[in-house]
């Protein structure tokens, strides 16, 4: 039985290993990046110890986005600080962790 579930597991990865990942277009990227600021910035104002990973990962998902844009590391730090204004604890994006 759980050799047959090995063989299972082991044919559903092999099927769908090969697909290639399709291209996003970039309308799509930029959605998600504008999505992305505006969780971020929704994070920020609800700042805690809790959500500090939350923040963090976001942050390097923004900065992965603006990447694939080929968007300037200046102008992805500008939106980024832009959404921690008014921050009660002053946290600020930083170019660097």
């Amino acid at each position: 039985m759980a050799e047959q579930l090995r063989n299972d597991a082991k044919e559903l990865i092999e099927k769908y290993s090969t697909v290639p990942e399709k291209m996003r277009r970039v309308q799509e990227v930029t959605a998600q990046y504008n999505q992305k600021l505006e969780q971020y910035k929704q994070l920020n104002y609800a700042s805690s110890k809790e959500n500090r990973d939350q923040r963090l990962m976001m942050y390097a998902e923004i900065k992965i986005l603006g990447w694939i844009l080929g968007k300037p590391e200046k102008d992805v730090l500008k939106a980024l600080n832009q959404c921690v204004v008014g921050n009660p604890l002053g946290v600020t994006a930083m170019s660097d962790f």
